[in-house]
């Protein structure tokens, strides 16, 4: 009995998904057809297939990004049918608890959540690096770089920040000592073997400001770790995320810009889970005068509660205000426990 229920229901979410995939894939196309047509001249036929493949490559990147958000929507639907349907009231009838009616949906979202990790996630950033070098191709497009990067070396009591780098040149590097107190600002700079090469120098220190066209400086960081550096946004994934993670950890080097791309994929597994628990909160206890509209009203409000919140935490850890654990954990962490705590007590 128990396994046909949970088949049941783990079958309905299923085609739940996929439906609710393929009309978010398509209209997500759309607008990245459109993002494509502004940026590339569409005038003959080649030029309209051009711009169809690169929004195809576009795509996968996009829709990998708000899965967890498409998960939300099909967890609170399926249960907002059983609902509706009265079939929620039939599975408590035959002895169903809310724990054991839930239990499918955790699971449809660990299992979701693991082949986002797996596939959607990887695949999304192979399309997203073959798009951009099929739009290299073309004059006036560039590259995205690597942006903000905050370097803290906890050994040597120094802290860098690189403004961008793109492959091995840097345009705005800030190297401040600590223990010196001493601050170098340099308008370029080239990573080449275990040294910085500054141009266009401000050395700042108890001496008093110092201006050069060249200076040399001591790299701290190992070569594997720089060789991640100089790599596009675009090509790094979960696993050359993981070991520039183990890395700075190993080399007691934060590279704050990582470690928070590195929490955040952990993160958004955890908010399949954590999506999965708010449908319940917002379709349990049984309420038959529950609307669509009133469903949709709250999936909409709480997905953009989430993301504003969570938006506000990812610009105070790139600031070194918090730390990218916190940043990406807490309210993961504080909303699993009070749903937890809030789905007991409705049904208690």
């Amino acid at each position: 009995m128990k396994k046909t229920i949970f088949k049941y229901l783990f079958k309905m979410q299923l085609k739940t998904m996929i439906f609710s995939s393929l009309s978010v894939f398509c209209l997500i196309l759309l607008f990245d057809f459109a993002e494509v047509g502004r940026k590339f001249p569409i005038s003959t036929i080649d030029e309209t297939l051009f711009a169809i493949k690169l929004s195809l490559l576009r795509t996968p990147s996009t829709f990998g990004e708000i899965l967890h958000y498409i998960y939300f929507l099909t967890a609170t639907f399926s249960l907002w049918s059983l609902c509706k349907s009265n079939q929620m009231t039939i599975l408590k009838s035959s002895g169903q608890s809310p724990q054991q009616i839930l239990y499918p949906f955790v699971s449809f979202a660990i299992f979701v959540a693991t082949i986002w990790i797996l596939v959607f996630h990887p695949l999304g950033l192979f399309c997203e690096r073959l798009f951009y070098e099929k739009a290299a191709a073309h004059v006036g497009y560039s590259e995205e770089t690597n942006e903000n990067i905050w370097i803290d070396c906890s050994r040597s009591d120094e802290i860098i920040f690189i403004k961008t780098i793109k492959e091995s040149q840097i345009n705005g590097l800030y190297l401040f000592n600590m223990a010196n107190n001493r601050r170098i600002f340099a308008h370029q700079a080239m990573i080449k073997n275990d040294r910085w090469i500054l141009k266009n120098v401000t050395s700042i220190d108890s001496d008093g400001i110092k201006n050069k066209d060249i200076l040399e400086v001591p790299s701290k960081m190992s070569p594997d770790l720089i060789s991640l550096l100089l790599k596009s946004p675009a090509k790094q994934d979960v696993y050359s995320l993981y070991k520039i993670y183990r890395i700075q950890k190993e080399n007691l080097v934060t590279l704050r810009l990582y470690e928070l791309g590195f929490h955040k994929l952990l993160a958004n597994f955890a908010n399949f889970i954590l999506f999965a628990l708010i449908a319940a909160i917002i379709c349990f206890p049984i309420n038959r005068y529950k609307t669509r509209t009133n469903i949709a009203l709250k999936v909409m409000a709480s997905a953009i509660l989430l993301r504003f919140i969570n938006s506000i935490l990812e610009s105070l850890a790139y600031s070194g205000i918090i730390s990218a654990p916190f940043a990406c954990w807490s309210l993961v962490s504080i909303l699993l426990c009070l749903s937890i705590a809030v789905l007991i007590w409705k049904e208690a």
